[in-house]
């Protein structure tokens, strides 16, 4: 088993045992109809959020738009968007998956197809966005 499908098991089965968290569904835009996923917030120490993202039926970046090459993860907040990171992309199960920490405990989570990892801002290709609070 690859390490790519080990950790999307870790993940899967964090979301069907529980981890104390608070689920929400995360689904895909006009961008991306099919795609669909969850969004895990769990509290950490520190008063921390972990925020553990995963997705499927994604298309490979390519097809949104020539140019892109991966997915990253935004976390946007009174009109701040951060980079959360960059989405671990598996073409052939067509999932991705992130973890991620923020100190806010209200956000939206927006996942974009971009060209490059090092983007400072996210594109116009939103795939997925979710508000959790």
């Amino acid at each position: 088993m690859s390490y790519k499908r080990f950790s999307f098991l870790v993940v899967v089965l964090a979301f069907a045992f529980g981890c104390g968290g608070t689920n929400y569904v995360l689904t895909g835009t006009d961008r991306s109809v099919g795609t669909d996923g969850q969004v895990e917030v769990e509290k950490i120490d520190g008063g921390n959020s972990m925020v553990t993202i995963e997705l499927e039926h994604l298309p490979p970046p390519g097809r949104l738009t020539e140019s892109a090459t991966c997915y990253i993860a935004w976390f946007q907040l009174a009109g701040q968007i951060n980079k959360a990171g960059v989405m671990e992309y598996d073409d052939g199960d067509r999932t991705a998956t992130m973890m991620a920490t923020t100190p806010e405990s209200e956000f939206t989570v927006i996942v974009t197809a971009e060209s490059t990892t090092d983007v400072s801002a996210p594109s116009d290709f939103v795939v997925a966005r979710q508000q959790v609070d």
